[in-house]
Order: C-alpha cells, then sequence, then structure tokens
C-alpha cells in the first residue's frame, strides 16, 4: 500500500467519532470537485474495492456517507491491530523456524528476514528465529529460481519458564531501538499538533506523526503482555496517542472535506 493511501485511511480514522471504531462519516458534501480536483476520487472506489472502505447512500449526494472497514482501520493502523495482539492470550509455546541458506543467496537471505520480522519473529541466533505465534507456512520465498536452499524447519517448543522466556525476548528482540523510535513518536506527541487552524499545518504535522509511528509499530513485534520488557514504550505511546488525536478530532477535519457526524450504530438499510 503506498504512503498516500496509508496517510488517507489514517486521516479518516482520526475524524472518527470513536478512534477505536470504525464509523459512518459523511465526507461527500460537495465531494465530487474536491476528490477531482485533489486526485482521490480513483483512490476513494479503489479503497472501496479492495475493501479498505465501505460507503452508503447516493454517489456524490449529500446524503453519501463512508467510513473505515475493519481491515482498512488495521491498515491505518500499520497494518496491525496493537490493542488485540497485547492483549491476546499465549499459548506458552514458542515457534522456531530454522532454515539452511547459503551466504550467497544473500538478497534471499534478506527478503527471508524482512517476511519472519513482519510476522512477529526475532532472530534468536544466526538461522534460528522464534516467534511466540503461530508463523504462517509460507514459503514462496524458498521457490526463488536459482535458490539451493535445501529446506526450511518450523518447529514448537513450551515455555521454559518467565526467567527463560525474558531472556530469549531480550536476545531475539531488537527493544532498544524499538523504545528508541517510541521516544521519538512520544516526543512529537507532547509537542502536539499547530494550535493555528491552518489545514496545511495539520497536515504537515500529522503526516510526520503517523510516520514516526509506522516506523516504530513496524519494528515492532507487538508481544503478548506477559512477554513485554518492563520498561517497553510501546503501549504508553499508543495510549497516549489516542488522547492526543482524539483531542484533536474537530481540527483534524480541516484535512477532509465538510464533515458531519453519523450515529456509529446506523445500519444499512
Amino acid at each position: 500500500m503506498k504512503a498516500k493511501t496509508k496517510l488517507f485511511l489514517y486521516q479518516l480514522l482520526w475524524t472518527a467519532d470513536t478512534f477505536a471504531q470504525p464509523t459512518y462519516r459523511n465526507i461527500f458534501d460537495s465531494f465530487e470537485g474536491w476528490a477531482y480536483r485533489k486526485g482521490l476520487l480513483w483512490q476513494i472506489h479503489r479503497l472501496e474495492a479492495e475493501g479498505f472502505l465501505e460507503s452508503e447512500g447516493r454517489a456524490f449526494k449529500r446524503k453519501r456517507v463512508v467510513r473505515l472497514t475493519e481491515a482498512g482501520r488495521r491498515a491505518a493502523l500499520g497494518g496491525r491491530d496493537p490493542e488485540a495482539l497485547w492483549s491476546g492470550q499465549w499459548d506458552r509455546k514458542w515457534r522456531l523456524v530454522l532454515f539452511d541458506l547459503p551466504e550467497r543467496e544473500h538478497r534471499l537471505r534478506k527478503e527471508l528476514h524482512r517476511a519472519l520480522r513482519s510476522n512477529g519473529c526475532g532472530c534468536l541466533q544466526g538461522s534460528l528465529w522464534i516467534s511466540p505465534r503461530p508463523v504462517p507456512e509460507d514459503t514462496r520465498i524458498f521457490e526463488h529460481p536459482g535458490s539451493d536452499c535445501s529446506h526450511l524447519i518450523l518447529l514448537e517448543a513450551e515455555s521454559r519458564g518467565q526467567k527463560v522466556d525474558r531472556q530469549m525476548v531480550r536476545s531475539a528482540y531488537p527493544f532498544s531501538r524499538i523504545n528508541e523510535l517510541y521516544r521519538e513518536h512520544i516526543a512529537l506527541l507532547r509537542e502536539g499538533p499547530p494550535r493555528e487552524r491552518d489545514a496545511e499545518a495539520l497536515l504537515e504535522w500529522s503526516t510526520r506523526e503517523n510516520n514516526a509511528w509506522l516506523e516504530a509499530i513496524g519494528d515492532d513485534p507487538l508481544l503478548p503482555a506477559e512477554l513485554l520488557p518492563k520498561d517497553y514504550l510501546g503501549r504508553k505511546a499508543w495510549e497516549q496517542r489516542k488522547r492526543v488525536l482524539k483531542g484533536m478530532e474537530s481540527r483534524a477535519r480541516n484535512l477532509l472535506p465538510h464533515t458531519e457526524p453519523i450515529h456509529p450504530n446506523r445500519t444499512r438499510e
């Protein structure tokens, strides 16, 4: 998903009545001309087709309303729902991923590492990666032409106790870097959006804030709460982000066409 699309979904999420729940909102008042000038008309249709937005009402009429789907909300948050992952019940099993990939397959190794990280895995040692959650058994990356990787092994191991679990987390995940990224994000939240009612200044700040959040959460495995280090800053950043953005709803609407809230429990006819 392109950065512009992510930012647009983020702006829709920001202007919802409830930050955590998708809500119908009328963003189509005088929308056709605005969307055409901004180059967003095609984007609205595409996001609906891809399942990130849903709407009701007649096209380009005052009663036309749109909202993020749950998939759209996750995309706006960076592809994952942090609260759902933190609060998830851990089954006290570690998933181990072992692979045999020659050093000369440098590009393929990078692709594999990227795929493992994106699925919440951490590098425990060399070609041994771990995750407290099931790892998708997607081996398409090993179908690269010319690769002589011999095998990929997925194993499960029972927890050996809290002390060992914490040692594994410290060794496998770069929480020092993750916390530093969250510190930068928290500093931006403390700075806060511009006080003036200037849509361009607000857009600039929102872009910086969203990029800082996406960079931090992109490196974060979002482990179950019981596995998180005591000094972990992710949840602090998340709660502060909700407060700041919730308090900015009315001003954030300057980023979109005229918006009027529709009751969140409204159902389709």
